[in-house]
């Protein structure tokens, strides 16, 4: 069954869609050993747009902030695509990547040096550096103060409570694609290190089929999202290790000591 509402955001999402790298464009840069090596590289193919703003003199607190902006423009040009009544259940997406964050800050860890390079970040912060329940709650994640409890499972709940009257099948579409995902986080908590990529490998590949199987359906947007944030966080690690191989080549010189200054 057709949602016909989701045939405008269909056309422009699945533009969007074969606009991601594809396996060739990692497979290319993958030799590229050095950060500045796998940022020329980068530049002539899918993942262009993407690596524009970093440079060799980018740290990774840089990196953490610019992956973050990336996804949140991913997230506002899909929320813009969706039809009016589905753009709140889109746009609730922009909190879940703050998630391990929150539940860090709750549990009495600091503020990591980077969250004050994004602008989302540092607008929820107070004037010491603090996260601040007053921005948080005037930011509209009330449902995320509440402490002791499982942030994730509140956010679900809220995702949930956003959507507006659907089908039955929609709805049931939905609901496997949250199944998916939590099935997915789960076992991934639990798996050993070297079964990371193909965890993520094949939670992409399922995503991927869901994407052709599952046209004009409000699932769309959800997938395209998750799609672009496991991209993303493949082009992250990716930048990370090259930072870190060059520490490690020369772990005194001065751009080393800079990108990880206190």
């Amino acid at each position: 069954m057709y949602d016909l509402d989701f045939a405008y955001a269909q056309a422009r999402i699945q533009a969007r869609y074969a606009a991601l790298p594809r396996e060739t464009d990692w497979q290319r840069v993958a030799a590229s050993r050095t950060l500045a090596a796998f940022l020329e590289d980068a530049r002539t193919g899918y993942l262009r747009d993407w690596v524009k703003g970093f440079s060799v003199q980018s740290d990774v607190h840089d990196l953490e902030a610019g992956i973050g902006s990336l996804y949140r423009e991913a997230l506002e040009a899909v929320t813009v695509l969706a039809p009016v009544p589905w753009r709140e259940a889109v746009s609730w997406l922009r909190w879940l990547p703050t998630l391990p964050l929150l539940a860090h800050l709750q549990a009495g860890g600091l503020m990591p040096r980077w969250a004050n390079g994004d602008p989302f970040l540092r607008a929820l912060l107070d004037d010491e550096g603090a996260l601040s329940p007053q921005h948080l709650d005037e930011a509209g994640a009330q449902c995320l103060l509440q402490p002791g409890q499982d942030l994730l499972v509140a956010w679900v709940e809220e995702w949930r409570r956003r959507w507006p009257p659907c089908s039955l099948a929609a709805s049931r579409a939905l609901m496997a694609l949250r199944d998916l995902l939590l099935d997915h986080i789960q076992g991934f908590s639990k798996a050993p290190t070297e079964s990371a990529w193909r965890l993520r490998r094949e939670l992409r590949e399922r995503l991927r089929l869901r994407f052709h199987q599952q046209p004009l359906q409000p699932t769309i947007p959800f997938i395209y999202l998750a799609l672009t944030a496991l991209d993303l966080e493949r082009l992250r690690a990716a930048l990370v290790t090259r930072i870190l191989f060059s520490l490690q080549d020369d772990p005194m010189s001065p751009e080393s000591a800079g990108r990880f200054a206190a």
